[in-house]
C-alpha cells in the first residue's frame, strides 16, 4: 500500500514540478545559445532571458515548500483527511508518503538546479579541466588522512539525508501539533515548530555533554594532531547523524500518534 500512496503521490505533485524542471532547463539552454552572441543586438533578449531563468528557480525551490506544507495539510489536516483516513493502510504510511515524496522533490530540484548551471557554464575542455582538479584534490586529501576519507565523505552524505528528514517531519509534527487546537491552528503550528526547533537545539546541546565524543577533557588537545583530528570529525558527523535520526524518529512518531489518535479536523 505504501508504493502505491508513493505512486499517488508522484503524479499528483509531478505535474507541477515536470514542467517547473523542463521549462528551467530551456531557459538554461536559450541562455547558453545567446549569451555569446553580438550583444548590441541581443543584450536585451539575454537579459530578460537570464530573468526568467532566475525567476524559475527560485519559483522552483518556493514551490517545493509550498507543494510540501500543501500536500500534508490539504491530505491529512483538512476536509481531505476524513477520505484519506478511510483508506486501508496504516497512518504512518500516510505520513511517510509525503515525507519520501517531499525528499525526492527537494533532491530532485537541487539537482535539475545543478545541471541547468551547468548548462549555462559549459565551455569546451572546462568540465574535464574541473573534474581533474578535483580527482587530484580528492586524492591529496586522501594521501593526508587515508581511507577515512571515504568515512567522512559517506557521514557526510548520509548526514545531510537525515538533516533533511529531520526538517520536513520537524514541519509535519510542528502541523499536528497546531491542529490539536481548536482555533488559531496556523499560529499554533508556527508556536510548536519554534518549541520543537528550541528543544532540539537543547537535546542536541545535552546530547554533546553526555557523548564520549565531546566530553573529553582538554579535547583541544586532539585538535593539534592530524590523526585526532580526524577522529574527532567522524565522531562529530556519526553522533550527529545518530541523534538527528533519533529525534527525527521521534518527530515522526509524534506525528504519527497525533493523526492516529488525537486528530481534529473541525
Amino acid at each position: 500500500m505504501l508504493r502505491k500512496l508513493i505512486k499517488y503521490e508522484f503524479k499528483a505533485t509531478g505535474r507541477v514540478f515536470l514542467p517547473f524542471f523542463l521549462s528551467l532547463l530551456i531557459f538554461a539552454v536559450i541562455n547558453k545559445l545567446i549569451s555569446p552572441a553580438d550583444p548590441e543586438y541581443w543584450g536585451f533578449p539575454a537579459a530578460i532571458s537570464m530573468v526568467i531563468y532566475i525567476m524559475i528557480m527560485v519559483g522552483m525551490f518556493v514551490m517545493t515548500t509550498i507543494i510540501m506544507l500543501q500536500r500534508f495539510y490539504r491530505n491529512l489536516l483538512s476536509d481531505e483527511g476524513y477520505l484519506m483516513f478511510t483508506l486501508p493502510t496504516k497512518t504512518w504510511k500516510l505520513i511517510a508518503s509525503k515525507l519520501v515524496m517531499s525528499i525526492f522533490w527537494i533532491i530532485a530540484s537541487l539537482a535539475v538546479a545543478f545541471l541547468s548551471i551547468l548548462i549555462i557554464i559549459y565551455q569546451k575542455g572546462v568540465f574535464m579541466e574541473s573534474w581533474r582538479l578535483l580527482t587530484e584534490g580528492y586524492r591529496t586529501i586522501y594521501e593526508m588522512i587515508g581511507a577515512s576519507l571515504y568515512t567522512i565523505t559517506l557521514e557526510i552524505i548520509i548526514g545531510s539525508l537525515f538533516t533533511l528528514v529531520f526538517g520536513i517531519v520537524l514541519v509535519y509534527a510542528s502541523m499536528a501539533i497546531g491542529h490539536l487546537f481548536n482555533r488559531h491552528k496556523i499560529l499554533a503550528s508556527f508556536g510548536a515548530f519554534i518549541a520543537l526547533n528550541t528543544l532540539a537545539q537543547i537535546l542536541f546541546s545535552l546530547f554533546c555533554q553526555i557523548t564520549p565524543g565531546f566530553a573529553w577533557p582538554g579535547h583541544e588537545l586532539y585538535l593539534q594532531n592530524m590523526p585526532n583530528l580526524i577522529t574527532l570529525i567522524q565522531v562529530f558527523f556519526l553522533y550527529g547523524i545518530l541523534f538527528t535520526g533519533l529525534l527525527s524518529a521521534a518527530y515522526f512518531a509524534l506525528t504519527n500518534y497525533i493523526l492516529s489518535k488525537k486528530l481534529n479536523l473541525e
